[in-house]
């Protein structure tokens, strides 16, 4: 891994640093989440696997990048950051996922630790394929990796998204984002926090 980003997983507890590089999706076809560092084990993961596409959702650029040239591969430039627009990217990201595995393919989907800017993209795509709610999504998809937790930016976006999934056309749904975008406040981590606490009593 770049060896100036290596502080983003010198704090990770031993539970976290020995789960699994590759977790499948329960009840998604072939479709897994995982953090980085799956990118760096040996290929034969990926080939038990038969990963045939990568979605990677990071802030940086990959290190040695070429190894993945042998699979498609989708960037989506986003930092772990509730303020982020992750929301633009679902129809991308789904669209790119949805091909794959009605192709027979297998996903890789990753971020750095495999527990936000991931777990969110792998939610939208639930949420749209099986008409879930934000809750149900991130439910089915703890059974297979429990560390999954967007943060509190991210799940207020799903919530959107399950807005614009339930409008009645893309009209509708279009307007859905845009209130959306032009109410959203940026706040620092200690707002989110708080919000984050009082989301869950």
């Amino acid at each position: 891994m770049p060896p100036a980003r290596f502080w983003e997983f010198a704090h990770l507890s031993d539970d976290f640093k020995n789960m699994g590089w590759l977790d499948q999706v329960p009840r998604a076809g072939k479709l897994f989440i995982g953090g980085l560092h799956a990118l760096y084990q040996k290929p034969d993961l990926f080939a038990q696997a038969g990963i045939t596409h990568v979605v990677t959702v990071l802030d940086f650029d990959i290190y040695e990048a070429g190894s993945l040239k042998q699979y498609e591969h989708l960037m989506l430039r986003v930092e772990d950051d509730p303020n982020e627009n992750l929301l633009q990217h679902f129809k991308e990201s789904n669209a790119f996922i949805e091909a794959a595995l009605a192709a027979g393919g297998a996903v890789f989907v990753h971020c750095a630790m495999g527990k936000s800017r991931s777990a969110t993209i792998v939610c939208a795509y639930l949420m749209k394929r099986y008409r879930a709610s934000p809750e149900a999504a991130l439910a089915q998809l703890c059974e297979g990796r429990p560390v999954c937790s967007p943060n509190q930016g991210f799940m207020e976006q799903l919530e959107v998204f399950q807005e614009m999934l339930q409008a009645p056309d893309e009209a509708a749904a279009g307007a859905a984002y845009q209130r959306w975008f032009q109410s959203r406040r940026k706040m620092d981590w200690w707002a989110w926090e708080r919000r984050t606490k009082d989301a869950k009593l």
